[in-house]
């Protein structure tokens, strides 16, 4: 349980500094386009963001509050960073480093799944 817990934990950090990082290029994204379309382009910048910190706050609730149940949940929930990183995979390849601070903390959120699969008898 303890192993779940610290996977969980590290993996809701790691996708805030996801998070974290992918905002810190707003300003950046800011002259790609002019008037209404740049508006918007900045907005939309920051939706994966938010999806990231939402699923970041589920995965460190589990952490919190280990239990057998949540397992499925946190599955789903990867889907988020896990579809992003290949999509990003397929657009700018493997290089970037905000894919592999994605797929790091999908493989601890999954692995910190299945040790409260494996370890609680809830």
């Amino acid at each position: 349980m303890k192993a779940a817990r610290i996977m969980l934990g590290l993996a809701s950090v790691l996708l805030l500094a996801t998070a974290a990082f992918h905002s810190s290029g707003g300003a950046m994204v800011s002259g790609w386009l002019e008037g209404e379309k740049g508006s918007i382009l900045r907005l939309l910048w920051f939706v994966p963001a938010i999806d990231w910190a939402v699923v970041a706050l589920i995965w460190a609730f589990a952490a919190w509050r280990p239990e057998r149940r949540l397992a499925p949940l946190i599955w789903l929930s990867a889907i988020i960073p896990l579809s992003v990183a290949i999509m990003l995979i397929a657009a700018v390849g493997p290089a970037f480093p905000g894919i592999w601070m994605l797929l790091a903390a999908v493989a601890l959120a999954a692995t910190g799944a299945a040790r409260l699969r494996e370890g609680l008898h809830i």
